[in-house]
């Protein structure tokens, strides 16, 4: 217990600090240099580390594109899980998922929550108030409010943006205690991928403002030739 204590710690102390997402032009930290942190744990604890990094990703407006499998790989890194922060993030990171993907889906068409229906926590509501703006979940999920009319829209950008944000906004909300220990290091490791996700996001806005620009001036030998 004494060696993963100050596996942590040193692993911790070696990291940048980080602030919210869209407020960065590359993440302080490069996810090679990350890795190599992160080969400071014990195998146990990196694999289970990766686990909850291959399940818990950045919410982007797209709906999963399994959500069979991504329940099933919910409940059963959950049924593994000893730590209550992470068992607690992991079920507001499901829930958020799975809240966006029905959103889409009702949007587009579908009748009922097909499997989305059998989430945890959410799965209920959904089935029983499909129709309902919010799933009447808004009270235990205020967000919900924002983001329906935004994905009703069809505004990816907004619909992202507001993902980020809020997971940004829960996660700095809810620090771990003690500040060293696998949570901890769960902790800074989604904090970290917002960040990128969000430098992805700006340098790809980045780039489509350069192509409009360039879309914008004038053909050049086309002016010569109507000038002459």
């Amino acid at each position: 217990m004494a060696a993963d204590a100050y596996r942590y710690v040193t692993l911790l102390c070696a990291l940048p600090a980080l602030r919210r997402p869209f407020h960065w032009e590359r993440p302080p930290i490069s996810r090679v240099h990350l890795e190599q942190r992160l080969d400071m744990l014990a195998s146990d604890d990196r694999a289970r580390v990766a686990r909850i990094e291959a399940l818990v990703r950045p919410p982007h407006a797209d709906p999963p594109p399994d959500a069979d499998a991504l329940l099933r790989d919910a409940a059963r890194l959950l049924a593994e899980l000893d730590s209550p922060p992470l068992r607690e993030w992991l079920h507001w990171w499901l829930s958020v998922k799975v809240l966006t993907a029905a959103l889409r889906a009702r949007r587009d068409g579908q009748a009922d929550p097909g499997v989305l229906g059998e989430a945890p926590r959410v799965g209920r509501a959904l089935r029983e108030h499909w129709t309902h703006p919010t799933f009447a979940l808004a009270r235990h999920h205020p967000w919900l409010e924002t983001l329906a009319p935004l994905i009703q829209a069809g505004d990816a950008a907004a619909t992202e943006q507001a993902l980020l944000e809020l997971a940004w906004q829960y996660l700095d909300r809810r620090r771990p205690e003690p500040p060293y220990g696998l949570a901890a290091v769960v902790h800074y490791l989604l904090r970290w991928s917002l960040v990128e996700r969000g430098c992805q996001r700006d340098a790809q806005q980045a780039a489509e403002r350069f192509r409009a620009l360039l879309d914008a001036i004038p053909d050049l030998d086309a002016s010569l030739e109507a000038d002459s």
